[in-house]
């Protein structure tokens, strides 16, 4: 069986008729890091003669082992596989399963990177580790495959800091949008399906469309954001400009409180049911507050829109 991008695969089923080269990674964000080990991976296959490949798991190797750690996501599947394949690379989604951790080192690297992947030459970060007990690494790789089978790449810095998904984490969760965007390479994105709510932004004046993204692992920032909507079912419509609350509705006493997406379009007019949307996150507003009552509430929101909507020229 051939891996397809986002649908992931068992180690058992998977094959490649190619030659490859392999990028080894979780690859979660596709951040400015990973691109630049995903540049390196095209040349190298482009010199070589070689297919390249990025070869990432589902669910995330520590979802698997630890449970009950909370997983928050950057990007789902599909998102990820998008984004990588849109750099010209192969993507291969491995189950990440019992059968799977329990597979030794020396079985990962022989049996499914160099037969079943047909993997010739290897990517991966200084301390990436694989297999049964993580003993997998560059210097087994050289050992079975030769000394100029592997290429490890350094962890890419940006003023100082070491590009990484969870410092990209950090940043989002503390309300630093611009540095998070920055090191992304991209504005950070929700995608998802717009579903009914309880209709209390139209009561107040600022109808929205509330989001239920498509995975419901993806990082939720909480706070006020201006940004843009897309279409993904009318992929050639232009950007439209939003504001969105991400958060826990304080000021309605909900018990118990459950995170919502709520997204107001600015000057829309349609029925948005039952549609995909994107919401790109460009501006961070302000944090969710609970406020004394609705007119300062509907005062607040109109300030958040009317300020985006001068910024963003609509």
């Amino acid at each position: 069986m051939t891996a397809s991008a986002s649908t992931a695969v068992s180690w058992n089923d998977v094959g490649l008729n190619a030659r490859t080269a392999i990028a080894l990674g979780n690859f979660d964000g596709v951040h400015s890091g990973h691109r630049r080990i995903l540049e390196h991976l095209k040349a190298r296959a482009a010199q070589d003669g070689l297919r390249p490949v990025a070869l990432t798991f589902e669910p995330h190797p520590r979802q698997f082992l630890f449970p009950e750690a909370r997983t928050s996501l950057l990007t789902a599947p599909r998102e990820k596989s998008a984004l990588i394949e849109a750099l010209g690379v192969t993507v291969v989604t491995l189950a990440f399963d019992a059968s799977l951790a329990s597979l030794s080192a020396e079985a990962f690297a022989t049996d499914v990177l160099m037969q079943r992947l047909g993997g010739r030459h290897f990517f991966l970060g200084d301390d990436h580790r694989f297999g049964k007990g993580a003993r997998g690494d560059a210097t087994l790789l050289r050992a079975l495959g030769g000394p100029a089978c592997v290429t490890t790449v350094p962890a890419a810095v940006d003023a100082g800091e070491l590009v990484s998904s969870s410092g990209i984490r950090h940043h989002l969760k503390e309300g630093r949008l611009e540095r998070a965007n920055h090191l992304l390479g991209r504005p950070y994105a929700l995608h998802g399906t717009v579903v009914t709510g309880a209709a209390r932004g139209r009561r107040l004046g600022f109808p929205t469309a509330n989001l239920r993204p498509e995975d419901p692992r993806k990082m939720l920032p909480f706070g006020v954001f201006g940004g843009f909507v897309r279409f993904p079912d009318v992929p050639e419509a232009p950007p439209h400009p939003a504001v969105t609350n991400l958060g826990l509705r304080p000021t309605f006493h909900e018990a118990p409180p459950e995170p919502s997406v709520e997204i107001h379009l600015l000057d829309w007019d349609g029925d948005l049911y039952d549609r995909p949307l994107t919401f790109e996150f460009h501006r961070f507003i302000r944090s969710e507050r609970k406020f004394d009552g609705l007119d300062a509430l509907k005062a607040q929101i109109a300030e958040d829109v009317g300020g985006w909507k001068e910024m963003a020229g609509s």
